[in-house]
């Protein structure tokens, strides 16, 4: 459902209903599997990737640093895989579908069916929360999550302020060099645009 070119120039690819994350290698032309091991439970915090279980990876980006986050859809989590260690790390999201814990810790917050998500130029995580209707934050210097864009119900508009604007499902999130982040509005086939945020 989604892949991203990686730092090492190979292509990464979330198999979502393999539950996996494959690696292809563009010069060689094979595909090999980076992490999963095809179960739909719980993914254990901290340990090797190689092996664990995916529920639904759905969208995935990598940071400055070479470190690859992914949305579990059906997992409503977030977790950053560091590609040196093998390991893989729970960032956001109880496992719970919700829309509850904007301002607390991210781990204790609950997400509904992220679909995207986006390292912005600031470090912090940009999450299209489809199932939600909304765009949420995940501050890394703090640990918290932030409510970016959307109400939690599915509407259309209006424009203006980003937390009184409606979306429908969105499925897609860029941000840009200077931090203007880009929504598809999926539902209401719209592209949505945040500026100086």
């Amino acid at each position: 459902n989604s892949i991203q070119f990686g730092p090492d120039g190979r292509l990464y690819v979330c198999d979502i209903g393999n539950h996996r994350v494959r690696v292809v290698n563009l010069e060689s032309g094979l595909i090999s599997t980076l992490a999963g091991n095809g179960e739909r439970l719980p993914t254990p915090d901290g340990a090797a990737f190689a092996q664990v279980p995916l529920n639904g990876p759905r969208t995935l980006d990598f940071d400055p640093a070479g470190r690859l986050w992914l949305a579990l859809r059906e997992g409503n989590q977030v977790f950053v895989l560091d590609l040196q260690a093998g390991t893989i790390h729970h960032v956001a999201g109880t496992g719970e579908k919700g829309f509850t814990g904007h301002g607390g810790p991210a781990k204790h917050a609950t997400l509904s069916g992220p679909k995207g998500i986006a390292i912005g130029p600031d470090g912090n995580v940009y999450l299209a929360d489809t199932e939600s209707h909304s765009v949420r934050m995940i501050d890394l210097k703090t640990g918290h999550l932030e409510l970016i864009a959307g109400t939690g119900s599915k509407h259309d508009g209006p424009d203006g302020d980003p937390r009184k604007c409606g979306l429908a499902r969105p499925h897609g999130i860029f941000v840009d060099a200077d931090g203007v982040v880009y929504i598809g509005d999926s539902e209401n086939h719209r592209l949505r645009v945040i500026r100086g945020r």
